[in-house]
């Protein structure tokens, strides 16, 4: 009976494999070497690009620039002459294939440039050696190379052309792309952060507040921007100022406001020590003290808001944080729509401002005046 059974799978296996090929070739083709080798990382770890761009690092900051005594093979001049000799036009028909190896040369031709840095005469460079050392380093951004404080941080090796015109204008040209980049990046992010706050339960923090001359602290039916302070915060003394000129300037400035937060909101010591910090500081937005227990629902409120956000939006590892100064976007019924945490750049609050507006509609400006209904005839 056994062998009747041996024979049935046997039979069934030939027939597979003679009616579909195509899946064994597919599985070989996973368990396949890389199809690009260099010698030396053979038969080792480092089969995939981003490995051997770690590979320099590594290489770098243990000087290992030639190879070991004895050896004809490793270290930076080695792998990087390895790495030039790989010819992308071999692998026509895989993008990603292409792509790792420009990758590799961009980093290849960067550590190339250094590696030149270090032999050049260090009191009277030739000129031609200079011009190689631009050329390197010229074509490994042509290929994708962005770091430019990683270049500005290589001064012991290409110290020799940091006076050339043409260098300065590399690394003004990388520097200006990089901030674009950053800039672009967290417009993308705040708009993803009011998005996911969009998804969430909606939860309401709104206590009745009052400014130390009595008046409401929340704007009468309008959003709100709460500044989340303790005093004499040293990031909130170098950011409240210019978070005020550009939330003027962005048609805001009745929307701000800053709770600062005390163990109790009744020490008169402690109110006292506020209203002289803000006298000192001379901010101009309305202010308010709040407690330890409704810091502590303001932080919950946020936090559940953020954690059922992700949720939904299917991040499951979200990990919600929130330090000083916190700047707390609110709608107008008191509901959390976004916060950013720390220390601002002009831009990065003129990016939330946007993304406020956006979130919240008009009502960020002052109420307008609603025409009274006509009267029946």
């Amino acid at each position: 009976m056994k062998s009747t059974s041996c024979q049935y799978i046997c039979i069934l296996a030939l027939a597979i494999a003679v009616c579909c090929p195509g899946v064994f070739a597919q599985e070989a083709a996973k368990t396949a070497e890389p199809a690009w080798s260099i010698p030396w990382l053979e038969k080792t770890s480092l089969g995939k690009a981003t490995i051997v761009i770690k590979r320099f690092g590594r290489l770098q900051r243990n000087e290992v620039w030639d190879p070991p005594a004895g050896y004809s093979i490793g270290g930076i001049d080695y792998l990087a002459t390895e790495v030039l000799k790989l010819d992308e036009k071999s692998f026509a028909g895989s993008e990603a294939t292409q792509k790792a190896l420009r990758d590799m040369k961009s980093y290849a031709y960067f550590y190339k440039a250094r590696s030149r840095g270090r032999k050049v005469d260090a009191k009277n460079p030739a000129e031609e050696d200079l011009n190689e050392i631009m050329a390197d380093l010229k074509r490994a951004v042509e290929l994708g190379y962005t770091n430019h404080l990683e270049i500005l941080g290589s001064k012991k090796e290409l110290h020799h052309i940091f006076d050339k015109a043409e260098f300065k204008e590399l690394i003004k040209s990388l520097k200006e792309k990089a901030f674009t980049r950053i800039r672009e990046g967290y417009t993308r992010q705040v708009a993803k952060g009011f998005a996911l706050y969009a998804k969430a339960e909606k939860k309401i923090w709104k206590p009745e507040l009052k400014t130390p001359s009595g008046e409401a602290f929340w704007p009468d039916g309008s959003p709100a921007i709460v500044v989340l302070s303790r005093i004499h915060h040293d990031g909130y003394n170098k950011f409240i100022g210019r978070l005020e000129k550009l939330a003027g300037a962005n048609g805001a400035k009745l929307n701000l406001r800053t709770a600062f937060y005390q163990h109790r909101a009744d020490d008169k010591a402690r109110l006292e020590q506020t209203a002289g910090y803000v006298k000192t500081l001379g901010t101009v937005s309305p202010y308010s003290v709040i407690d330890r227990g409704q810091y502590k629902e303001l932080r919950e409120t946020i936090k559940g808001r953020y954690e059922d956000g992700s949720a939904k939006a299917g991040d499951k590892k979200a990990v919600f944080d929130i330090f000083q100064p916190v700047v707390i976007f609110f709608d107008a019924a008191g509901v959390p729509l976004y916060l950013t945490n720390g220390v601002l750049e002009d831009w990065q609050i003129e990016a939330v401002l946007a993304g406020f507006t956006a979130a919240a509609g008009s009502g960020s400006e002052e109420k307008k005046a609603v025409p009274a209904p006509e009267a029946e005839k």
